[in-house]
């Protein structure tokens, strides 16, 4: 940074001045002041080092008072030396100076251009949401929660239900200012979240998590989704179901829909180290699905805890796979099945509520990955029971459930039909036919 030189200069008209302490008749210093006058150069000529006042301070490249000239020398924007005494610059008079006064002032425009393009407040983003890209403007003065409130006004969904990935990790405060979180212009942001009149309100007294509530069953027979109470249901639930894309669909593609809970995590262990809370070979796992699925992660627990979860075990941020979309608990609805020859009621995953949405889904395509069996009850041979994944800290040592299912699931991949597979077998397949 240039410092200001003025504040070091001396008055030039004091070292001009001679001493005449000889002389002292009025005619001598009339013709001394008519000569010092005469060498002095016109107002027009004079360069902009001329020395001023220690509390003057020169405007800056952008015409605001109270900057300097960073980077430049002094007379970087001196104007050209003219022969006319008029203080004011013509248009003509410029294009008339010296090449190198031209250049000088064009690479003096493009570092006050680069300077102000640095100092720029408002930055162009854009949301990702709901299969939508939105941009807008934002100035980064605003807090996060005024920029929650920005696209609360672009997408209806109050702050409270936005999860923004907008910066690696966390996402700060709402207090925080944007300035401070190093965001690029231009950037592209994932954000989730639902509109608040298409909230399907789960019930209150709903458990976060009901694996350990019920005993679980095998649906065998599909006369239990076709009963009529249990399609009415059915109809209901796809009515008020709103699924928000996350990552295109991708032409071609089978359909992958994953339990979380005891599936993919131990969602007791959470404020354990993540190499107990992650069932061994997770991400490995979802990354050689993703070559042939298109994956979907549905829980049967509140979307608080959901987003909480896929947030904090990085599922939605990893490089070498994508999640299509996630549904939780809302989307699920009560049926009437029997257990030991008892009628028993339970919640459901519906495959049908998918289907409907995005018809190049069918039973055809679609495999179910549960922990839980009563979740295939409207469709059960479309669903695959594994293992539970338990008690991390310790299981995580002999646990290899998602490297063998990732091999069934290459394999059945290459099928056409899924619903001529018996899931029961998995895990004594060899190689399915082609």
């Amino acid at each position: 940074m240039i410092s200001n030189q003025s504040a070091g200069v001396n008055s030039t008209t004091d070292s001009v001045m001679p001493e005449t302490a000889a002389v002292d008749t009025q005619t001598v210093v009339e013709t001394n002041k008519e000569s010092m006058t005469a060498s002095m150069p016109s107002k027009a000529s004079v360069s902009t080092k001329t020395t001023e006042p220690m509390d003057h301070v020169e405007e800056d490249r952008t015409g605001k008072p109270g900057g300097l000239a960073i980077g430049l020398p002094s007379d970087a924007f001196s104007e050209p030396s003219l022969s006319t005494s008029n203080p004011v610059t013509s248009c003509s008079s410029l294009l008339n100076a010296a090449p190198s006064t031209a250049m000088e002032t064009t690479e003096a425009a493009t570092e006050v251009e680069q300077l102000n393009q640095n100092n720029k407040r408002v930055i162009s983003l854009t949301a990702q949401w709901n299969g939508k890209k939105l941009p807008f403007e934002v100035d980064l003065d605003y807090t996060i929660g005024e920029l929650k409130n920005k696209l609360m006004e672009l997408t209806n969904v109050e702050p409270k239900r936005q999860k923004l990935m907008l910066v690696r990790g966390k996402l700060p405060e709402d207090h925080v200012v944007l300035s401070s979180l190093s965001l690029k212009d231009n950037q592209t942001f994932l954000m989730m979240g639902t509109p608040e009149a298409k909230v399907i309100k789960a019930p209150e007294t709903m458990p976060d998590v009901l694996n350990d509530l019920d005993e679980d069953y095998t649906p065998d027979d599909e006369a239990f989704a076709s009963m009529a109470a249990n399609q009415k249901n059915l109809k209901a639930a796809i009515a008020k179901c709103d699924i928000n894309i996350m990552h295109t669909l991708r032409p071609g593609k089978k359909l992958l829909v994953l339990d979380l809970d005891y599936t993919l995590i131990d969602c007791k262990a959470l404020n354990n180290p993540m190499i107990e809370v992650m069932r061994p070979g997770l991400h490995e796992f979802l990354s050689v699905c993703y070559e042939h699925y298109d994956i979907v992660i549905w829980s049967q627990t509140s979307w608080r805890a959901l987003e909480a979860k896929v947030t904090t075990i990085g599922l939605l941020t990893h490089p070498e796979y994508k999640i299509s979309f996630v549904m939780d608990i809302s989307t699920m609805f009560s049926v009437m099945s029997q257990r030991d020859g008892k009628p028993f009621k339970h919640q459901v995953k519906a495959l049908d509520i998918i289907w409907t949405k995005f018809p190049q889904y069918s039973a055809k395509n679609t495999i179910h990955i549960d922990d839980l069996s009563r979740n295939f009850a409207m469709n059960p041979k479309s669903g695959l029971k594994i293992g539970a994944f338990k008690n991390g800290a310790v299981s995580r040592h002999v646990d290899r459930e998602l490297y063998h299912l990732a091999k069934y699931l290459i394999d059945l991949s290459k099928n056409t039909n899924f619903k001529e597979i018996d899931h029961k077998v998995w895990k004594n397949h060899r190689k399915l036919s082609r």
